[in-house]
């Protein structure tokens, strides 16, 4: 009897802490049950088309961790900025992500987003050599301060590019002295960005200095700017391509490259052995900006433009490709740590026209090549 009194109480104590284990563990399991439910519903997998140069960001295993980060993997296909708005189909694509203002505009317009994000920025800029930067600053049209080249007459190349010189008859062009055309070369209008700010730029310096906003304007500016597209013969479709044959065909394929700040300086970080190489920088005055703007066409989309906005992990993988971007720390002072100057500030900078406006001149343009 006494042995069923110590016994029973036993029993029960243990019998309890069954039942409340058993409680425990169900409570836990559906705990994480409903835990990995919201976290297989905050992944997400957003497709989206981009301009070429930025598919090395997408594809850095760095910057997909830093997006997995926040339960987004990105797809990407590769499109000049401006097909990109002709390609826009909300329902294969969770975004477009153009380099450029303009593009950006057609393509809010059609996908009708209220919403759109700019992750960074570059400014277009003569990739070139330290031989053909020379020879410029000889006769009168670029300069060095500071260790930085700068184009500060923008009207006078202009000027010689248009009367057909070729660079064996520019004073001091010994290191150059070609039969080459003094050209700046660039991608295909029809279809680049990049070439698309080109213009942008030649058609302000043509319009004395004026953004193209008119008809009259367009017809003024024709004329000057459209054989500065036909006459170099073939153009690549994206700015990848011409980037590729200025780093290994050298000098003698162009001269004068019309490029992105961007895809130098994200050569040079990559390679800081280059740095010393005879390429270099010169920045045009006055130059264009190229702003990268994600246009969202899906809630995905929206939710990738917020991380590359606000992600402070990614904005420093921004600056590692070379992209200005808002913020304390803005890309200059990271890549002076590098060795690589480049402006603080850039102020002697234009608007391109419209959308509008601008893609009127390249309709234009692309009749004369037909």
């Amino acid at each position: 009897m006494k042995l069923r009194r110590i016994i029973a109480p036993l029993l029960l104590t243990t019998l309890l802490m069954a039942v409340g284990g058993g409680i425990w563990y169900s409570h836990t399991q559906l705990g994480n049950t409903r835990q990995s439910q919201q976290e297989q519903a905050r992944q997400v997998t957003v497709r989206g088309l981009i301009g070429s140069e930025k598919e090395t960001f997408f594809a850095d295993p760095r910057v997909q961790q830093a997006l997995l980060a926040h339960g987004i993997t990105v797809q990407v296909e590769k499109a000049g900025s401006r097909s990109i708005a002709s390609r826009y189909d909300p329902q294969q694509y969770d975004f477009g992500f153009p380099s450029g203002a303009p593009a950006a505009a057609q393509l809010q317009q059609q996908a009708k987003a209220g919403q759109v994000f700019n992750p960074f920025y570059t400014p277009m800029v003569l990739a070139s050599w330290e031989p053909i930067a020379q020879i410029l600053v000889a006769n009168g049209m670029a300069r060095k301060e500071d260790g930085i080249y700068y184009v500060h007459d923008m009207p006078r190349l202009m000027q010689v590019i248009g009367q057909g010189t070729r660079w064996r008859d520019l004073p001091h062009s010994n290191a150059f002295a070609t039969s080459k055309s003094v050209l700046i070369h660039s991608t295909d209008v029809r279809t680049s960005n990049s070439a698309a700010m080109y213009l942008a730029l030649a058609s302000y310096l043509a319009n004395g200095e004026q953004v193209v906003q008119s008809q009259a304007d367009i017809e003024r500016v024709l004329p000057q700017v459209t054989p500065l597209f036909l006459r170099q013969g073939f153009q690549e479709s994206s700015s990848a391509a011409p980037f590729e044959d200025y780093l290994a065909l050298g000098m003698g394929k162009a001269p004068l490259l019309m490029a992105y700040e961007s895809q130098m300086l994200e050569f040079w970080l990559q390679q800081p052995d280059a740095i010393s190489s005879p390429m270099v920088i010169l920045y045009p005055q006055p130059t264009v900006y190229s702003k990268h703007v994600l246009i969202p066409y899906t809630p995905a989309g929206v939710r990738l433009g917020e991380v590359l906005e606000n992600d402070p992990a990614l904005r420093e993988l921004i600056h590692a490709y070379g992209y200005r971007t808002g913020g304390a720390r803005k890309g200059p002072e990271l890549w002076a740590e590098h060795g690589i100057k480049t402006p603080e500030v850039i102020v002697d900078v234009i608007d391109p026209p419209s959308q509008e406006w601008l893609e009127r001149l390249i309709q234009r343009i692309e009749r004369a090549f037909q």
